[in-house]
Order: structure tokens, then C-alpha cells, then sequence
């Protein structure tokens, strides 16, 4: 485990992508989605963290989870949130952003510095996520968790 603050390369890169150790690390995934309407199943793998993870899903619409709906964002903290979450996306733009966050026990959400980064690998059309949160390492292994998108009837 190096000792690396993934920050700096973002300020280098002006927040875009950039390849380490031949992994492409972001600070937030950008989706095209298929339509403007479907299901997302979130499924938490694991986390190896002390800081409390979570993730950010994020659209111009709304997201209706067990018949409630909330506009624009919510926030999934995988210690309260169930292992598996469905929920139906309507987006506007048809783009879905996803963010891994982290709570150091200070009760901020914190994201995108230090070491925060996030590997993305799609495996027969199931985005998975590795995630570093703000402390300086590279395991990319403090939130592990999958989306996958099934068509909405």
C-alpha cells in the first residue's frame, strides 16, 4: 500500500481522469443511460475502511425508491442502507453521475480530495466500483459496490 494524495494528480489533470498502475481513477463516473427511465439495482460488495462510506447517485430528475421519490440526488451509506437497493431512475438529460463519498466521523460528507478516487470495471454490463476514500493510500478497496441497469417496464 503507497502512500499516494490522488488530489494532486486531479489538479494536474484539471479533475479528469487519469491512468495509474494501468488504472483509469476518477473523481465521479458519468453514465449515459439507455432511456430516460430505469431500474438501477445497488448492490454494496464491501468496505475496508475506519470512515463511514457511502455513495452519491445524481440527475436532473428524480428517484423513486419504495414508492417515495426524490429529485436530483441521494445519498446511500452502506452501513444503513439495505446491501441491495432498486430504485427507478427518471432522468431529463438521460445522465446519471455517481460519487463515492466518506464520513471521518466529523458528520461531513466528504468527497473527491485527498485520496479519493474510483476505478470503474464493466463486467457483462455490470458497472463495478473501487473506491478510495480521503486518506492518502492506493488499495482502492475502501468502498467496493456494483450498479446494474435492467429496463424499466
Amino acid at each position: 500500500m503507497n502512500k499516494i494524495v490522488f488530489e494532486e494528480n486531479f489538479n494536474k489533470s484539471n479533475g479528469q481522469p487519469f491512468i495509474y498502475k494501468g488504472k483509469e481513477l476518477k473523481l465521479s463516473d458519468r453514465i449515459n443511460m439507455p432511456s430516460n427511465k430505469i431500474a438501477l439495482i445497488v448492490t454494496f460488495v464491501s468496505t475496508d475502511s475506519k470512515w463511514r462510506q457511502g455513495i452519491v447517485l445524481q440527475t436532473k430528475g428524480e428517484f423513486e425508491i419504495n414508492g417515495q421519490k426524490i429529485f436530483n440526488k441521494i445519498v446511500l451509506w452502506e452501513d444503513t442502507a439495505p446491501k441491495q437497493v432498486e430504485t427507478i431512475v427518471k432522468s431529463k438529460d438521460n445522465i446519471l453521475f455517481v460519487f463515492n463519498v466518506w464520513n471521518t466521523g466529523d458528520e461531513t460528507m466528504h468527497y473527491g480530495h485527498n485520496g479519493g478516487a474510483l476505478n470503474v470495471e464493466d463486467v457483462g454490463g455490470i458497472r463495478i466500483y473501487y473506491c478510495n476514500d480521503g486518506y492518502p493510500d492506493d488499495d482502492l478497496n475502501d468502498l467496493v459496490f456494483k450498479l446494474e441497469f435492467k429496463r424499466y417496464n
